[in-house]
């Protein structure tokens, strides 16, 4: 009888061991799948930053920004779901100012670009622009060559 309650103890106590090394490798899953997730949202705002910052540098835009005049500068951006707050964008070497809705009322700021859409998909970024002050947009599409984005084409209209 005691050889018996002796190999069940022996028997619970290494199923007891194996749930904990389950328990632990589950726990170091969730945290590298965290990280994961983490470093993927890191990428994707430096990655639109990057391109927000080469769709306000696209050469057929740059008459629509006139910075001739000082009340156009700095650049102002609408911030939106796609243009973050906190991005770092510069335009004729100042920092482009980034304001919400609420913020460009308040101020009454009428010259500020909208980057409407940036839709990035595994090896093209297809997107729009407007700037209603000078009645003015813009759509292109970048494609990724050897790890770069690079403008495959784009057009600027007038009203």
């Amino acid at each position: 009888m005691n050889k018996i309650i002796g190999i069940l103890l022996i028997i619970l106590f290494l199923i007891s061991c194996k749930n904990s090394e389950k328990k632990e490798t589950e726990n170091n899953t969730e945290s590298k799948y965290e990280i994961a997730q983490e470093e993927l949202t890191k990428w994707k705002i430096n990655q639109t930053e990057s391109i927000a910052q080469k769709i306000l540098d696209l050469p057929k835009l740059q008459w629509i920004y006139h910075s001739e005049l000082k009340e156009r500068l700095p650049v102002k951006v609408m911030e939106t779901e796609i243009i973050e707050k906190n991005f770092n964008l510069n335009k004729f070497g100042q920092k482009v100012r980034i304001l919400s809705l609420t913020e460009l009322e308040n101020e009454g700021i009428k010259d500020f670009v909208i980057i409407d859409k940036m839709k990035i998909n595994k090896d093209t970024i297809k997107f729009e622009l407007s700037y209603k002050i000078e009645g003015t947009g813009c759509s292109g599409k970048f494609l990724k060559q050897n790890g770069k984005w690079t403008i495959l084409d784009y057009s600027v209209w007038e009203n």
